[in-house]
């Protein structure tokens, strides 16, 4: 096997490798679109960021990333491989990717690129593998589930409608709270941001996101965010919508008050004529993966490495 830097001629190959992987992956978690479009490889290619692995002329497998970044999970520059942006034939994929990753690393850590992302396919165990003994681990999910009806027992007093301008500062509120829950323990996950009414009411005025409220006895009990696109292609297909925010007061979780709230974003959306719903949660946030995956199907893995910086002196 031999690495290479990721040229224009590996293009047309590596895209079959990731539909291949997509496809594996939509075997197994049905509410995935059936043939959605991957974004182009041509300017990894261009810009030089990626690199290949070749045996006798055919390419094995591919690892690209995008330009890094300050500031991705850490005081330093990060790169970040998405989910279209890498591939492996099945067999010998761990050895593939592993041997991928050590010429993509060697090459980031020499520009000072110390965190490194990569959204792996969550059912592809031999690629989750090969970087898991990289040193990498999981922090966060894509999830998808079809539109179809949530099972829900009503309890008195609570209803839920679409948030409205009126709403703005408990809206707000809440979203300072789901910052400080990302803040403590064991998610350590910064903000830098604060919320307030008019920011929140100006949010829902562009358009592009909507919110939904459940309402216990009057006064608001959670939130859900809905908003077009999402983390990767198949998010961002017309046929789905994306929640990107949720909140569910302490005193109220595990009481059925987001089930509610889902049950009735459900049929929203089914009645707007859209088959699916995507969600990405941080896997760290206990309380959080729970909900999210008893209602979703999980179809990817973002998988994350920090290095000691010391290392380049």
């Amino acid at each position: 096997m031999k690495i290479v830097d990721f040229a224009p001629g590996h293009i047309e190959r590596a895209a079959l490798l990731a539909r291949q992987s997509y496809d594996e992956e939509r075997a197994l978690v049905p509410p995935l679109p059936e043939a959605p479009s991957l974004p182009s490889l041509e300017g990894y290619a261009r810009e030089g960021r990626g690199v290949a692995a070749l045996d006798g002329g055919e390419l094995l497998g591919f690892l690209c990333w995008d330009e890094p970044q300050e500031g991705r999970f850490g005081r330093c520059r990060g790169a970040w491989s998405p989910l279209h942006a890498h591939g492996a034939a099945l067999e010998g994929r761990g050895e593939i990717y592993g041997r991928l990753y050590q010429a993509a690393a060697g090459r980031l850590v020499a520009e000072r690129v110390f965190s490194h992302t990569i959204t792996l396919y969550a059912h592809d165990e031999a690629a989750i593998f090969s970087f898991f003994q990289n040193g990498f681990g999981c922090r966060c999910v894509d999830a998808m589930r079809e539109t179809h009806p949530v099972a829900f027992a009503p309890r008195a007093g609570l209803r839920f409608r679409q948030a409205t301008l009126d709403d703005a500062a408990a809206l707000a509120r809440m979203r300072n709270e789901v910052d400080a829950h990302l803040h403590a323990s064991p998610i350590f996950m910064p903000s830098f941001s604060h919320a307030d009414a008019q920011s929140t009411a100006e949010e829902m005025k562009g358009g592009g996101r909507q919110y939904f409220l459940a309402l216990l006895d009057g006064g608001p009990a959670a939130f859900f965010r809905l908003q077009e696109g999402g983390e990767n292609f198949a998010a961002n297909e017309a046929s789905v919508a994306n929640l990107s925010g949720a909140y569910t007061l302490p005193a109220l979780r595990g009481r059925g008050v987001a089930t509610g709230l889902l049950a009735f974003v459900m049929d929203e959306l089914r009645g707007r004529g859209i088959a699916r719903c995507g969600v990405d949660f941080e896997s760290l946030n206990p309380a959080g993966r729970k909900f999210w995956q008893k209602h979703f199907g999980a179809y990817t893995a973002g998988l994350a490495r920090r290095i000691d910086e010391r290392i380049s002196g």
